[in-house]
């Protein structure tokens, strides 16, 4: 593998599903790494620029404006969260150097990469669902920008696509196939609760489809004969054999 003496690792506030895969990535590409390349954690504050007229200065004077003091903690914080999580993983302190900007985040992501001569950059991506494809059309695509212009490879990783209704109770049958799998010689116990709680897809958040679709789940493994079904208090249990 090539070297890499910096990765650069795009980090949002909110620490998004797609951010944390890209953490995931950008800490594997880490670990394959020498021991002398750093890991660059960047955060940008996305700060608008003001076009209108200013008294005394030309047309086309854009002003931009400083971030508020709530935005630069609410930064310090994300980054100070990413650094413990990447020191988690095992991740040397000394290998990791982070960084704010403030302004267009794809911008000041491809500025930073020609700036520290980064040899490639990490981006997560929110995925390809109409919402996406909206705002794209209406105010662009951050990673798009910096795959663009970036002057070195960019990973874009994207979060895997959350599964329709149907999809979804083939997505619990597999989770809990492959758990069973895992965990030979243990007793196990699942509801459908449990099961839409603890595999529910990356980016989804658990309601009552998610629990219709882990019971029908539940139904179909205890019809394959991989796990037995027990009434309890009024509630079904299932458990392997």
């Amino acid at each position: 593998m090539a070297t890499n003496k910096r990765i650069l690792l795009g980090v949002d506030t909110g620490l998004s599903p797609p951010a944390q895969l890209a953490l995931r990535m950008a800490s594997e590409l880490l670990d394959q790494s020498p021991q002398d390349t750093r890991l660059v954690l960047l955060h940008v504050i996305p700060i608008p620029a003001d076009a209108s007229p200013v008294w005394g200065k030309s047309m086309t004077s854009i002003r931009t404006f400083s971030p508020a003091p709530q935005q630069r903690l609410q930064a310090e914080r994300v980054l100070w969260k990413v650094r413990t999580a990447l020191q988690q993983r095992g991740i040397a302190p000394e290998r990791i150097e982070w960084l704010q900007r403030k302004g267009s985040p794809a911008d000041e992501i491809v500025k930073v990469a020609r700036e520290l001569g980064v040899d490639r950059i990490v981006l997560g991506s929110r995925g390809n669902t109409l919402g996406q494809r909206i705002r794209r059309v209406l105010v662009g695509s951050t990673s798009r920008r910096v795959m663009r212009l970036a002057p070195c490879p960019v990973t874009l990783v994207v979060p895997p696509r959350t599964p329709r209704t149907r999809g979804l109770v083939a997505w619990y049958k597999e989770a809990v196939t492959r758990f069973l799998r895992e965990h030979p010689g243990s007793l196990l116990v699942f509801t459908a609760c449990d099961v839409a709680q603890v595999f529910t897809p990356p980016g989804r958040t658990v309601g009552i489809k998610e629990v219709e679709a882990a019971a029908h789940a539940l139904e179909r493994l205890a019809s394959d004969g991989i796990l037995c079904c027990q009434k309890v208090k009024g509630g079904l249990r299932y458990f392997n054999d």
